[in-house]
């Protein structure tokens, strides 16, 4: 080889050096833009972005649910405390432990709490006009969240609180009982009436005075609808009547005056009863005309006398100012001093008229049945002394066994469709002595005029009562056969 062909060689390696260097930088910045425009990285980097936002979320997700967990758990254990503690206050008339009572309660209601929670404050308040008849307990726990102690660097604490009402509570006895089921004033005191009996009141109505207006800061009620079912007329009347029970309201100053001489008075009862509802009086088809006649003058009269007496031995003759059991026919008014024969006396429209001019007494139990429109007056001034029939009477016209216990001494009994045109007036003295159970469930019983009944064992269930006048009813046997017993049970509502 010459050196010229030597000489070639190298020149064209030297061609192709120049020739790779000029393409570098070209080729360097392709790969520059392949770098760039590659997107399989992007997807990390934003869940790295993201991540502190995620793991934050979840904390107080976390957190949250833990915090409601114990809030839950803290408020039924409260409400439970607040509605036992209630319960104490109404079952044992007092507050001396109402705390423990609470504070058991309390703790068998909650486990996730129990270790880091603080003893329940229990305290009376006053709720919806009424004093000290509702009870508060608040409560806490205190604890730190994972999450959230990390930024506020502390405990996070649940706090709440309930508050439980409460009403009635009592076993009561009562002597008058108005069945009227919704009216306002079913039992209506005024005037200058003394009811000082100690034997009970009650009425089955649930009309009520609801306080519409709020109450402003010294718990005064701002405007007042509705009547209540036990009412008052003026306040010259005096009341100690024992107890005092309505399903609806009471007078405020009727309560006052009967809780102020130690009167039981319960509102909104849900169980008490027309004692006498279901049973029927005795009925008077087939029974022949009564006979009364005081004085034996005429020939009507004779002519009576004489036919009553046909046949019969002289000692079941009549005999003047008696009267004989049957059906009366448009009333029987008393015209002179009267015994009743042991039975029944059906008062078939008009009046049973008991006079204060006569003496009245009953030989053995007697029992007056209202129909078509009866009713009765019984005005005192003479001795009356009327007994209604026994178990054993009873169970002779018909009734079962539980039924005449029910009905013992029936007196007075008006049948269901009895409609009378005017009010049942009872009118005694000192010496009216009625033993037994009157009975007038369609018909309003008025006590009025100059009423003195006293030493009686009476039961007076009627539509409705009034209790006006001067009446003066001041003494009941002490063991009436024929009261009934009501258990109250007392109402707790949780009011917050």
């Amino acid at each position: 080889m010459t050196s010229i062909d030597t000489g070639r060689k190298g020149l064209r390696r030297f061609a192709s050096a120049l020739k790779s260097c000029a393409s570098a930088p070209h080729a360097l910045g392709l790969g520059v833009r392949r770098l760039v425009g590659d997107s399989t990285g992007n997807a990390t980097m934003l869940v790295a972005f993201a991540m502190p936002m995620v793991i934050g979320g979840g904390g107080m997700a976390i957190d949250f649910a833990q915090f409601y967990l114990w809030k839950r758990e803290l408020q039924f254990a409260n409400d439970q405390a607040a509605i036992a503690a209630a319960w104490e206050v109404l079952d044992s008339g007092s507050s001396a432990k109402m705390t423990d009572r609470a504070k058991n309660a309390f703790a068998v209601n909650e486990q996730i709490t129990a270790s880091f929670n603080t003893d329940p404050v229990v305290q009376l308040a006053n709720y919806a006009g009424g004093v000290g008849n509702s009870v508060i307990v608040t409560s806490s726990a205190t604890k730190r969240l994972p999450f959230t102690s990390f930024f506020t660097k502390g405990a996070t604490t649940v706090s709440v609180s309930s508050q439980a009402a409460f009403t009635g509570g009592a076993t009561i006895s009562s002597c008058m009982i108005a069945v009227d089921e919704h009216s306002g004033g079913a039992v209506t005191i005024g005037g200058n009436a003394v009811f000082t009996a100690q034997c009970g009141i009650a009425a089955l109505s649930d009309s009520s005075k609801t306080c519409t207006g709020g109450y402003d800061s010294s718990g005064t009620c701002l405007g007042w609808t509705g009547q209540d079912a036990i009412d008052d007329n003026g306040n010259s009347y005096e009341i100690k009547a024992g107890s005092i029970a309505t399903a609806g309201t009471i007078s405020d100053t009727l309560a006052a005056k009967a809780e102020a001489n130690g009167d039981t008075v319960i509102e909104h009862a849900t169980n008490l009863a027309d004692p006498f509802e279901g049973i029927e009086p005795p009925s008077s088809e087939g029974v022949g005309p009564g006979t009364y006649i005081c004085k034996a003058t005429g020939k009507k009269t004779q002519a009576t006398i004489d036919a009553f007496n046909a046949g019969k031995a002289d000692t079941d003759k009549l005999v003047l100012g008696t009267a004989y059991p049957g059906v009366y026919e448009g009333g029987l008014s008393l015209g002179c001093n009267t015994v009743f024969k042991g039975g029944v006396y059906f008062i078939r429209g008009g009046t049973l008229t008991i006079n204060g001019n006569y003496g009245v007494t009953s030989e053995s139990g007697v029992m007056f049945v209202l129909e078509d429109g009866a009713n009765f007056k019984i005005n005192g001034g003479a001795d009356i002394n009327l007994s209604g029939m026994d178990e054993a009477d009873l169970q002779n016209l018909g009734y079962t066994a539980e039924e005449a216990h029910k009905i013992n001494t029936m007196l007075i009994f008006e049948t269901d469709g009895n409609d009378a045109k005017q009010n049942n007036t009872l009118n005694g003295n000192s010496n009216t002595f009625l033993n037994g159970a009157l009975y007038t469930k369609n018909n309003i019983l008025d006590l009025s005029g100059t009423a003195d009944v006293a030493n009686a064992c009476l039961l007076l269930v009627a539509n409705k009562v009034n209790l006006t006048g001067t009446l003066n009813m001041t003494k009941w046997c002490k063991d009436p056969p024929n009261h009934p017993t009501t258990i109250i049970y007392g109402s707790v509502s949780l009011v917050a």
